[in-house]
């Protein structure tokens, strides 16, 4: 989902839209009657489409849940290939109305609504909005069924002994706003503010130009004002979602123990309020100073120390090894990539067309983030996991003979223990959330594909070393091709930027 979104805000800061040769009603006027009834007759059909996919596909999940064959596995597979195929349609569809037709001329030119800050760019993504509203909505009782049986307590298996923090709220209310805080608001909440940003480098683009020289001064300032939001970020998700600092007590002291011991700094430590809803935690924050740590109610709830230390231990990973500021320069080298293919079709003029120069741009910025992105997070993610499997070993006091870590002959591999620990953790995690083991993933991978990995790196020390040395050989080319390119592009644009300083 957080793809479709960044997909959405993509399209919505593009300013060529529709795209030459792909629009279907090209030379005619969106202001036209006809033409104005088409467009609203495609964004409405959309959403009705989509409606209708959802109450078919809900129709075979819940036929799992009821009767005498009732099968709740099946169910949670049918669950995740249908949220799948929705996703996919209500993508589709947000391309074909952004894409295809006049929509955003019809928003932004005839009706003139971008005159108001926001308020045009947030209307043009109104079907997608009002897709996905219908779709939580029809799934609603369905999702809280599947989420409450899996958040029941296993067949002899005794309840975690705490205090309840997130009794669940049944409402449509409350399930809704949720959806929109986790699964929108997360990436639609900074946008937002890169938009809103953009609305006004646009509005001075020619001032800024007359003044200095510097054609592309507009989209710098907005690429600094996009880099501060980010950067700014867990400030706003911390108020966004419903956090509270963690008391005090046995799970927040093992905490601030563990954190003291690998080193990792941060503001406070957060308890994320999600109805009893969602089994996770997370580290977000680029600097210390601004980093929250997150558990939600439902992990405390639901499993036990060592367990909520294993979860923890695979987020601190990501800081420890500095995943949040390789994919900062994932983000950048993606523009580079995009911008670099944009420069070679101009001055090739295999592509003449300013607008079918933006969207060839768009299509490879969104291309490299689809596979490029997805590619290197599931290898971060294992990663992490791996730093997880490391976090939870000294707690260990009895291993096997045979461990690389504990046994007789002691090696630089990981312990066994911990490696099952961590592996029956990530196996309670998806089944109380509903995720089927074997479910893929564009930015995790499957849990299933996670757990052989580590068991193959705990039966073989070596193999661990250069699993490790390959995420080392990943991150210095990312970092090499980074520099390259930010030395690449200071080159391009040197002459102008000196020209304008009066250097020359």
């Amino acid at each position: 989902m957080y793809f479709v979104v960044i997909m959405a805000f993509a399209l919505v800061l593009s300013n060529d839209l529709p795209t030459p040769g792909l629009d279907l009603f090209s030379g005619r006027d969106p202001a036209d009657r006809s033409v104005t009834l088409a467009v609203l007759a495609i964004a409405l059909g959309q959403v009705l489409l989509v409606a209708g996919a959802a109450l078919l596909l809900r129709r075979e999940v819940v036929n799992r849940l009821s009767g005498p064959s009732a099968d709740h596995d099946e169910a949670v597979r049918r669950f995740s290939r249908a949220q799948t195929w929705l996703v996919g349609m209500i993508s589709v569809a947000l391309v074909v109305t952004m894409v295809c037709t006049p929509w955003a001329r019809l928003i932004r030119d005839t009706w003139d609504l971008d005159r108001f800050p926001l308020v045009g760019d947030l209307f043009l993504l109104l079907p997608f909005f009002a897709s996905l509203t219908l779709v939580w909505t029809i799934w609603y009782s369905a999702e809280l069924r599947l989420k409450y049986a899996s958040l029941a307590p296993a067949s002899g298996e005794q309840p975690v002994d705490r205090e309840r923090k997130g009794t669940p709220d049944e409402s449509l209310g409350s399930y809704l706003f949720d959806k929109y805080r986790h699964q929108i608001l997360v990436i639609a909440a900074p946008m937002i503010f890169i938009v809103f940003a953009k609305h006004y480098t646009e509005q001075y683009r020619m001032s800024l130009f007359k003044s200095t020289g510097l054609p592309w001064l507009s989209d710098a300032i907005l690429g600094v004002a996009s880099i501060l939001v980010l950067v700014a970020a867990p400030i706003m998700l911390r108020y966004l979602w419903s956090t509270e600092p963690l008391a005090a007590g046995p799970l927040r002291d093992r905490f601030e123990q563990i954190c003291e011991r690998i080193g990792l700094r941060y503001r406070e430590i957060l308890l994320w309020r999600t109805h009893g809803l969602t089994v996770n935690a997370a580290v977000m924050g680029f600097i210390p100073q601004i980093r929250y740590v997150l558990v939600s109610d439902a992990l405390v709830e639901s499993m036990k120390d060592e367990e909520i230390e294993a979860v923890f231990g695979h987020e601190a990973g990501h800081v420890k090894h500095l995943h949040l500021p390789f994919f900062g320069a994932f983000a950048a080298l993606s523009m580079y990539v995009s911008g670099g293919i944009v420069v070679l079709l101009q001055v090739t003029n295999v592509v003449k067309d300013s607008g079918v120069l933006q969207m060839a741009g768009l299509v490879a910025l969104m291309i490299t983030w689809l596979f490029g992105f997805g590619w290197l997070s599931r290898r971060f993610e294992r990663q992490a996991d791996l730093f997880g499997v490391r976090c939870v070993t000294p707690d260990v006091t009895s291993c096997r003979a045979w461990c690389p870590v504990h046994g007789d002959a002691k090696t630089s591999g990981i312990c066994i223990s911990a490696t099952q620990l961590f592996g029956k953790t990530l196996l309670k995690i998806a089944a109380l959330n509903g995720i089927p083991r074997s479910a893929p993933s564009w930015r995790h991978g499957s849990i299933e594909s996670r757990c052989r990995l580590l068991e193959r790196l705990a039966a073989s020390p070596s193999e661990c070393a250069r699993f490790d040395r390959s995420l080392l050989r990943i991150k210095i080319g990312l970092g090499v091709c980074t520099v390259a390119g930010t030395i690449g592009a200071a080159a391009f644009y040197y002459d102008g930027v000196a020209r304008a300083l009066g250097w020359k």
